[in-house]
């Protein structure tokens, strides 16, 4: 009996000094992070104000804005605007009553080769999103010499942006 009480007086005077990190048990794990990325485009719509005609050529230009996800492959197009009888080759700015319109045009480039259109290849601008605004320039161009009445004269031309 001795030895008992002796060996439980020795386990228990060393209890006190032992540490509960000597009992602690880890294990480990993991924690999955994830993140969707998703393909998203969004274009900014832009103002292109010829200002006063008066029978001579008028150019002014505008920028329409394209934001992408980077890698996001993307085409813009521009249909023929609401101006009665108007094409891409030909747009009608028209009086609020129609009864009046303007013929102009909208280029690609400056020089007035490339028309903006929405017919697939040469009228539409294709690109690559960068994550960042991208700007495609609009060259608008009212030709010389057309007889019209006096008023305002306007257009709205629909963008496209396909991705």
């Amino acid at each position: 009996m001795m030895k008992k009480s002796t060996a439980l007086f020795l386990a228990a005077g060393l209890l006190p000094g032992l540490s509960l990190d000597a009992l602690a048990v880890s294990t480990t794990g993991q924690l999955d992070i994830s993140a969707i990325v998703p393909t998203q485009c969004v274009v900014q719509s832009a103002a292109l104000p010829f200002g006063v005609y008066s029978s001579g050529a008028l150019q002014q230009n505008a920028q329409i804005g394209v934001a992408c996800s980077a890698g996001t492959s993307y085409t813009v197009s521009l249909d023929a605007g609401t101006g009665a009888g108007g094409n891409v080759a030909s747009r009608k700015l028209s009086t609020a009553d129609g009864a009046n319109s303007l013929n102009y045009g909208l280029y690609q480039d400056a020089a007035r080769t490339r028309t903006w259109g929405n017919s697939s290849g040469s009228e539409t601008v294709t690109g690559v999103g960068t994550g960042t605004a991208q700007n495609l320039p609009v060259y608008g161009y009212i030709p010389a010499g057309q007889t019209v009445r006096a008023g305002s004269y306007s257009d709205v031309v629909a963008i496209t942006l396909s991705y």
